[in-house]
């Protein structure tokens, strides 16, 4: 991480035995809703105010970031607690939050406040790799972006997994959660029990011109492949 114009103060606090203050890990991490969310974390028992943000506290860390020999491409693992499922339905909704920005930041507790000059002493910033999750944690890969590493491409196409996000504007799917057959989610398929044309029926029932299974985001004209040389 490289270092900021760290205070004199903050420099020799670094230096002592014992610290009369706090050395604070700082997280935010994007989601792409509309209009784009920024998760403001950190691993303290306690909010940290800092730049004119409140910091949640929140169970996760992140190990030793590496770099190359060249000093660049910086790469680490952040893990969050997935004991409550706050983080799973992120990572099931916005692709695993794969391309999104995630910023470490180290400061101190003499220079963080309610102002926006709270003052980091070093910040890196990464992007996603991939994630995955377990029933006890989250796991984000971060490092930088590798034009080589990217599909083109990015979207699959699928025949019957809908690739829409549910209730974005192409999925279309708006009836009011008050009404008795609003779905509350979608299992992203055609003809499953809680898929597309499910949801264009909750449409008929309403007594509503059904918008589903029409904007179904599959493919279910692609045909099927096929191997040769009889294997």
């Amino acid at each position: 991480m490289p270092l900021r114009d760290t205070p004199l103060t903050i420099l020799a606090e670094k230096n002592q035995l014992a610290s009369s203050g706090q050395w604070i890990w700082l997280y935010e991490i994007d989601v792409p809703t509309e209009p784009p969310t920024r998760y403001r974390l950190t691993r303290t028992p306690q909010a940290v105010d800092y730049g004119g943000y409140s910091y949640s506290p929140f169970p996760l860390s992140h190990e030793t970031i590496v770099r190359d020999s060249d000093g660049d491409m910086p790469t680490t693992t952040l893990t969050a607690s997935n004991v409550s499922r706050e983080l799973i339905a992120t990572l099931e909704n916005y692709e695993g939050l794969v391309g999104q920005r995630v910023a470490i930041i180290l400061t101190h507790s003499l220079l963080v406040g309610s102002s926006s000059t709270s003052h980091p002493v070093v910040e890196e910033v990464f992007t996603v790799i991939s994630s995955s999750a377990t029933a006890e944690a989250v796991t984000l890969t971060l490092g930088s972006s590798n034009l080589y590493d990217t599909a083109v491409p990015k979207a699959r196409m699928m025949r019957y997994h809908c690739r829409h996000q549910y209730r974005s504007a192409e999925c279309g799917y708006s009836l009011p959660s008050a009404s008795a057959n609003y779905l509350s989610g979608c299992d992203k398929t055609l003809d499953g029990p809680n898929g597309c044309t499910a949801h264009g029926a909750s449409y008929t029932s309403e007594g509503l011109t059904p918008l589903h299974p029409e904007r179904f985001g599959g493919f279910p004209g692609l045909p099927t492949e096929h191997t040769g040389g009889g294997i």
